[in-house]
């Protein structure tokens, strides 16, 4: 999923600036006023960081549905993303944040430190085991690990899956059952079987522009125990059988099972070509499924699992919480706002919330809904998120890569596919690179605590 980049976050210079409003606000229908010496209703103000006309006119529902059961209104508040850092920034300084906010994990280690969000410890106490594994001991044990409290309910989450033609398969006389491990050989295979340059079917959407490196680092984190670095700092991922996995990767290209413009593609060429019949297989976000429904037939398509390791038996795979809720420092009523996050939260709400946006429910109570349950289009993902096998694997390190991620990575790795270097070499060079930026990270950093996979078990 696409992240734009954060804006410089300027809490010394905000402290003395007026804060102004965010974007419209909408207050939940039904508001009441002190009258007659009844107490005055309470009205919670709720701040999206990510508006749209969707989302905001799922919130305001959600929030007349809210004021109905529990007479608490809610004041919906917006801004949009490029603007939401220093927005949040210049709220928190001059303690006007609202009750409720949507945050990115890559805010939290500020807001943190400044008070900005509260513990969810004692809130979530009772009720932990109705949100899934991957919740519970991956996204909330990171947070425990690095902030020592919970400090947010994620809004719903992303996991990757493999995406296939199903009438592919049953012409090829294929079957495959998502329910079932499998390897990334297995995967190969597939490709391989599903292409026909005749027909003009290729096996896979292969990434070949920007990201490239993304999945094919998973599949070598394999063999690392889904790590970059060891506890020393010094590189994994260049290891012998990390090179094997380099090269079976990109002979899914060389090899012809890709077509040949595919050195160019992206996330949009390569959705548009499995939705539109010239791959048989995609790696890709649940958030896919959504594009796959609209433009395809049930028979047309499913999804499969990411394989699992070889090496340890682990299903290493990316999970993403795209945003979540917090309560702010700034609220009055903590309370209050806890029972609006754990309205949005309840199976039913939080379901529709996902199917909206592409994700994952967050808690386990989703098997009797038709499109997360054991039959549904988003089953293989809900089933990955509670796999005890599940991991997930670090990322390139601690430091800014940005620029290796929007050049050097994908470009070394086409000097390989365009027979310029030898795999050795282009792996050798995004490893050099990564580990030279990783040596400078930790001169500047001694205490720094070198980063390992998350895993259920």
């Amino acid at each position: 999923m696409k992240r734009k980049g954060l804006a410089t976050m300027l809490a010394v210079m905000m402290v003395g600036l007026t804060a102004v409003g965010c974007g419209k606000g909408n207050a939940s229908q039904g508001q009441a006023n002190a009258t007659g010496g009844k107490e005055e209703v309470k009205t919670l103000r709720f701040l999206d960081v990510t508006p749209s006309e969707k989302r905001q006119t799922y919130y305001e529902g959600i929030f007349d549905k809210f004021e109905a059961e529990t007479g608490i209104a809610v004041t919906y508040e917006s801004v949009p993303w490029d603007d939401a850092a220093n927005k949040i920034t210049v709220l928190g300084s001059s303690n006007q944040l609202p009750d409720v906010m949507t945050t990115w994990s890559g805010w939290l280690g500020q807001y943190t430190q400044a008070g900005w969000v509260i513990p969810l410890d004692d809130y979530i106490a009772d009720s932990r085991d109705e949100y899934t594994e991957a919740v519970n001991k991956l996204l909330w044990k990171s947070e425990e690990d690095r902030y020592g409290h919970v400090y947010t309910i994620p809004d719903g989450l992303m996991v990757k899956g493999i995406f296939v033609r199903k009438d592919w398969c049953e012409e090829a006389g294929i079957t495959l059952d998502p329910t079932k491990d499998w390897t990334y050989d297995d995967y190969f295979d597939l490709v391989k079987k599903l292409t026909d340059a005749s027909k003009k079917h290729y096996g896979a959407a292969y990434r070949g522009a920007r990201g490239a490196l993304d999945p094919l680092l998973v599949y070598m984190q394999g063999y690392t125990g889904g790590n970059t670095y060891d506890q020393s700092g010094k590189i994994l991922i260049n290891s012998e059988d990390c090179l094997n996995a380099f090269v079976k990767w990109t002979d899914v290209y060389k090899n012809g099972y890709a077509p040949e413009d595919a050195i160019n593609w992206g996330f949009t060429e390569m959705v548009d070509n499995f939705t539109g019949g010239l791959v048989g297989t995609l790696i890709n976000d649940s958030e896919v499924a959504a594009t796959c429904q609209a433009n395809m037939s049930d028979d047309q398509w499913m999804v499969m699992p990411m394989p699992k390791s070889t090496a340890d038996g682990k299903l290493y795979n990316t999970i993403n919480a795209p945003y979540a809720y917090s309560i702010s420092g700034s609220s009055k009523n903590p309370d209050e706002a806890w029972k609006l996050i754990e309205f949005l939260s309840r199976p039913e709400n939080n379901i529709e919330y996902c199917k909206l946006t592409g994700e994952i429910p967050i808690k386990k109570d989703v098997e009797n809904d038709e499109t997360y349950g054991l039959s549904g289009p988003y089953a293989t993902f809900a089933r990955q998120l509670n796999d005890p096998d599940l991991a997930v694997p670090t990322t390139f390190g601690p430091f800014d890569y940005t620029d290796l991620h929007q050049g050097m990575f994908h470009e070394e790795i086409q000097n390989y596919l365009l027979g310029n270097v030898d795999a050795r070499t282009a792996l050798d060079n995004i490893t050099s690179e990564l580990q030279r930026r990783m040596d400078m990270y930790l001169q500047d950093n001694p205490d720094s605590v070198i980063e390992s996979a998350l895993k259920l078990k």
